[in-house]
């Protein structure tokens, strides 16, 4: 997506001097200091980030800091985990494992032979986060913002919990910080935008930069730390939102309103580089930086209804089997399930009988086109075995789609008579969705600089971040991890001189895999590529 400019660019008055420092403190930090053992470290989730939309804002210097990081660090694409959502992407970066092992893959959960629809929580994480990791380890954290982490873990430091909030109190550890951090609006969804709330958006946006900014830099200043894991949401709600302002191929492209907001994103991202120029000041040249982000970003400008797909004539589903294909949220259903006598009330369909309806709802999607243009409306399907790994594996989705570029799919109406129209311009409450390539960016000593989007054998994913951190950190790396060390962006000298330590499994769920699982895992289109 191509951002333009009707003017001139707003000059922010001390980035400079800001940007100068911030790349020196990132100099000592590629070429100073020990040999990394034991270092301290810090995470800097930009969530939503993308190089697409990125990379020109840095090339034409917009984004100095960004830029600096490229140049001095390793830095390329980190492919985000299926689904592709900030609960389970976020909830796999921290973990190391995929959703069939921590069993988080959506903001809901349909409760167990039952129809009732729950907000999902971090309680039912089932795998251990590398702050608890760490904090066992005698370490001290300092976690804020990370999405799926309320209510809090009790860890060794400090922890202010992400979205989604189950209460307005409870989401900090100790409950002290509560009080402490205010001014803190808690990070909510703001997923939606009507006209003429375009600047009260852009406020709450900007208002929780400035926010998880100033917290961020009262830690580095006062508290002691070996590891820090701070998020920045906003980056993901403005992209939401405000994509459409600069897509002229949106359905819902008002260029009146895009001649006031077409430049929104763009200088929300300005904002957040002169914070982070800010944030690796405060840092100094004594600890790693990584920059982590949960997925990419893309446009939305045709549905694909599904219950209308699925009654079209030439279906491969009939209407009694499209009437048992249902998603936990009718207006994203990129993710399906099909009902089955186990698992849901009232199913007509035997385990062996839901296992078929759904070869061919995966067949019958993977066919799907958009009669207007012939194009295809997805890029990838897959069935559950295809993408999740591990004995929680059968609570995800039946089916994921991932769509093609400026499609989506929704739930559609389950009456529908067979051939009504499949196919409708997009909404224009929502213009910005995810897609599966994000970033990162590390520097510290021992890093290889240069761009690195892989390692010879597979691909580098979230499922990578926390090997990574630990062995940065001069932490062994626990068996049974999905994820693996981010060998080709670190020096061969440094790899040679410090090899990664493994040790024991954090979890007795974490057993030996059974060769089929294996080549599965090695088949996940996040690990192999």
């Amino acid at each position: 997506m191509k951002q333009s400019r009707t003017g001139p660019r707003p000059v922010l008055a001390s980035v400079g001097a800001v940007i100068i420092i911030g790349l020196i403190a990132l100099a000592g930090l590629h070429c100073g200091g020990q040999d990394g053992g034991g270092q301290r470290m810090v995470v800097i989730g930009l969530d939503g980030a993308t190089w697409d939309l990125l990379q020109p804002w840095i090339d034409r210097g917009d984004l100095p800091t960004l830029a600096g990081l490229q140049v001095r660090g390793a830095w390329g694409e980190l492919q985000s985990v299926v689904p592709y959502l900030s609960p389970p992407a976020w909830t796999s970066a921290v973990t190391g494992v995929n959703p069939g092992k921590h069993s988080i893959f959506d903001f809901q959960r349909r409760l167990p032979n039952q129809s009732v629809i729950i907000s999902e929580t971090s309680k039912n994480r089932r795998a251990q986060p590398i702050w608890n990791v760490l904090s066992n380890n005698g370490k001290r954290v300092l976690v804020m913002n990370v999405p799926m982490t309320d209510p809090p873990d009790e860890v060794n430091g400090l922890f202010i919990a992400g979205f989604p909030h189950m209460d307005e109190t409870g989401f900090a550890h100790p409950a002290s910080l509560e009080e402490a951090i205010r001014p803190y609006d808690l990070d909510e969804m703001q997923m939606q935008i009507h006209p003429g709330q375009e600047d009260s958006l852009l406020q709450v946006y900007h208002r929780a930069l400035g926010q998880r900014k100033r917290i961020t830099m009262d830690w580095l200043a006062n508290e002691p730390f070996d590891l820090m894991w701070v998020v920045f949401t906003a980056t993901d709600r403005i992209q939401h939102t405000f994509w459409m302002f600069s897509d002229p191929q949106n359905p819902n492209y008002d260029p009146i309103r895009a001649s006031r907001y077409q430049d929104s994103i763009h200088d929300f991202w300005v904002a957040q580089d002169k914070a982070l120029a800010e944030i690796l000041e405060a840092i100094g040249p004594d600890a790693y930086v990584m920059l982590v982000s949960d997925h990419g970003f893309g446009p939305m400008r045709t549905n694909l209804r599904v219950q209308e797909y699925l009654r079209r004539p030439g279906s491969l589903v009939n209407a009694r089997e499209a009437s048992s294909v249902y998603c936990l949220d009718k207006g994203d259903a990129a993710r399906l399930y099909v009902t089955r006598k186990t698992r849901d009330p009232k199913s007509p369909w035997s385990p062996d009988e839901a296992l078929e309806i759904r070869g061919r709802l995966i067949e019958d999607l993977r066919a799907a086109t958009d009669p207007a243009t012939g194009q295809k409306v997805c890029e990838a399907v897959w069935d559950n075995a295809d993408v999740f790994v591990g004995m929680y594996a059968e609570r995800g989705p039946d089916v994921v789609a991932l769509p093609a570029e400026g499609y989506f799919l929704v739930s559609g109406d389950p009456e529908a008579e067979e051939g009504a129209p499949y196919m409708e311009p997009h909404g224009d409450k929502l213009s910005g969705w995810h897609k599966m390539n994000g970033i990162y960016a590390l520097a510290g000593p021992g890093i290889r600089p240069g761009r690195y989007d892989r390692d010879a054998d597979r691909v580098f994913s979230l499922l990578d971040v926390m090997p990574t951190v630990l062995y940065l950190m001069g932490e062994p790396i626990p068996e049974g991890l999905d994820g693996a060390l981010m060998e080709s962006a670190i020096e061969p000298e440094r790899l040679g001189s410090r090899p990664p330590e493994s040790a024991p499994p954090l979890d007795e769920d974490y057993r030996p895999l059974t060769p089929e699982e294996l080549e599965n895992l090695k088949n996940l289109p996040y690990i192999g590529g």
